[in-house]
């Protein structure tokens, strides 16, 4: 097998294992607040680091040296979390279980959700999911999956592919600095900007869903009960 054709393969099964995780929200009944406390210092760490190093972990979330051990342990079992150590020394980064919990969690502390219910579509770039609001109401939940099904697609069609960070610097002037593309954080943009969008229409009077709220990845957005299009007969459509 050549290069390429590994590449594929290897490219093809990272695509599987994404698709076939499911996102489940019963572990943050076991969750304490130090675990989500661990978990946004790992997100925070990530925008500078491809794997967030123990010590750094240590320091974002405010932990007594060897305070995070026994958390980290627990975050991986949950699936929250990868390690690796081929950077040279014990790296962490979040997963897209892990960025869905910190999202359900805020989410839920803001007043929005209360529980998540079932999955009602699934999308080239997105999960979309029932979920039920304090009040008892039912609303809609969109996690945005960008990379799911092709890398150059994304970067063909996405405009904010390249993320760069404005750098004033007195010396050199104005510059740009690339960071690191994670695809939870590329998810994360995508999201803003699709809810930025929506709420926009819906203010002036556009036939789109109520927006609601946006955290992270997450869209959350009112129900719009009807028919999917192909599941119509054209007898069944009236002329115009």
């Amino acid at each position: 097998i050549d290069k390429r054709t590994s590449y594929n393969y290897l490219n093809k099964k990272i695509i599987l294992i994404s698709i076939t995780m499911k996102l489940d929200p019963t572990v943050m009944r076991t969750m304490s607040p130090t675990d989500f406390r661990v978990l946004t210092a790992i997100e925070t760490g990530m925008k500078s680091h491809s794997l967030v190093p123990v010590a750094l972990i240590n320091s974002l979330s405010n932990l007594r040296h060897g305070g995070t051990t026994k958390i980290l342990s627990s975050l991986l079992r949950d699936k929250l979390l990868s390690h690796d150590q081929s950077c040279g020394y014990d790296g962490y980064r979040l997963t897209n279980c892990g960025y869905d919990i910190l999202a359900l969690h805020d989410l839920k502390r803001r007043g929005f959700v209360a529980g998540l219910g079932d999955r009602i579509g699934t999308g080239k770039e997105s999960d979309v999911y029932l979920a039920v609001t304090p009040q008892n109401g039912q609303i809609v939940l969109k996690f945005h999956r960008l990379g799911r099904t092709s890398f150059r697609d994304v970067k063909k069609k996405r405009d904010y592919f390249m993320v760069n960070a404005l750098v004033k610097n007195k010396k050199h002037g104005t510059q740009y600095r690339s960071l690191p593309n994670s695809w939870l954080f590329l998810s994360r943009t995508s999201a803003l900007k699709e809810y930025a969008f929506m709420k926009a229409l819906f203010d002036v009077g556009y036939p789109t869903p109520r927006p609601i709220a946006q955290n992270r990845h997450v869209v959350a957005m009112g129900l719009v009960r009807g028919v999917p299009l192909y599941q119509l007969h054209s007898n069944r459509v009236s002329a115009a």
